[in-house]
């Protein structure tokens, strides 16, 4: 049995805190009706009210779920407490089919779970990995980051199952999301890996709703995956399922012109971006956003990839990449690493700026 992990309630921001579900829909089934594809979402006040213009949404990434913008597995204060302290009002949802968002099983889509193995590869464990050249540069997880550790045990003990089929939970989530921003009204999304095409959905379907996009580590790069796979899965760029372009694509399984566009660095990725004509997002393009990659996260062979599309698209995005910024050390977890606070005061200051502009 690991270790108890010690926390400290007195250090948690004072809040109060509702729940609700948005989206979904029934489906009839051999067993009866059953209800599908609803988002569960935790609002938390705080206790002294909010103080900034706009909440906060937060999305999670894969095999995740809203439990990680909340204690860190060390035990520290996570993102959600922050966020409270500093005056903002906040969503944390469980994306359709995992955590507090049921899994319907009648609705036919398998699921997947991260395995021990993705997780101290890709996370938690990546000081001597040579998958990606920025690898060896990862301090700042705590603990070794592998099984017996007290804090990686408490991690993985969140992993959930999600939907295998990308397009069928990008879906599940843009229908379920519109209705949270309808609900909800204006506000700043943010988003994790996963969680990026989800941010990218939202932001074009409701862009006078995300009044700002912060996108960590989106899941990219454009159009096809990089450093564990080469799978072509987001035929339209940045996601699987459709986005506002300008000219409107006439052929929708194939929608965009490729172009292969060469590394100058050992340590980058080669990018794939649009070939002439070039289509622009016109809706994105009214949304301030900010892509933010950690210096030792696989992300940093390819994020410059996404950024390097969205600019090609006509969206003026900027690209907070925390080494160069002075923030060392940092994978794909961050706000559950050593220095989450440090990193989080920079969201914050960028968020104060984009909403002033």
């Amino acid at each position: 049995m690991a270790a108890a992990i010690s926390r400290s309630a007195a250090s948690e921001a004072l809040h109060r805190r509702e729940y609700f579900f948005v989206g979904g829909e029934y489906v009839n089934t051999t067993t009866g009706t059953l209800r599908q594809n609803q988002m569960y979402v935790e609002k938390l006040t705080p206790a002294a009210n909010s103080s900034q213009p706009y909440p906060l949404i937060l999305f999670h990434g894969g095999s995740q779920d809203g439990t990680n913008w909340l204690n860190k597995p060390d035990g520290g204060v996570g993102w959600a407490s922050w966020f409270l302290d500093n005056g903002y009002e906040v969503y944390i949802v469980d994306e359709p089919s995992r955590g507090r968002s049921a899994w319907n099983a009648a609705a036919g889509f398998p699921t997947t779970t991260f395995s021990v193995e993705v997780i101290t590869s890709r996370f938690t464990a990546t000081l001597n990995s040579t998958a990606w050249q920025q690898a060896k540069l990862h301090t700042q997880w705590p603990g070794s980051g592998v099984p017996g550790d007290p804090v990686f045990d408490t991690y993985y003990a969140s992993v959930v199952q999600g939907i295998a089929n990308n397009t069928e939970q990008e879906q599940a989530v843009r229908e379920a999301g519109i209705a949270l921003l309808d609900h909800v009204g204006p506000a700043v999304v943010v988003t994790h890996s996963q969680g990026g095409p989800y941010g990218w959905s939202l932001a074009d379907a409701r862009p006078s709703l995300v009044r700002a996009l912060i996108q960590i580590e989106p899941k990219g790069p454009p159009f096809r995956e990089e450093i564990f796979s080469s799978d072509y899965t987001r035929p339209w760029g940045l996601t699987s399922i459709p986005l506002t372009y300008d000219p409107v694509p006439t052929n929708q399984s194939a929608p965009l012109s490729m172009h292969l566009v060469p590394s100058d660095s050992a340590n980058l990725t080669d990018c794939i971006l649009q070939a002439e004509p070039i289509r622009q997002l016109p809706n994105l393009a009214k949304v301030p956003i900010l892509v933010e990659t950690g210096e030792a996260s696989y992300h940093a062979a390819y994020d410059h990839c996404t950024v390097a599309f969205l600019r090609q698209a006509g969206v003026q995005v900027e690209h907070l990449e925390l080494g160069k910024a002075g923030i060392h050390g940092n994978g794909h977890m961050q706000f559950m690493e050593l220095n989450s606070d440090e990193i989080v005061t920079k969201l914050h200051a960028w968020i104060l700026t984009s909403i002033q502009g």
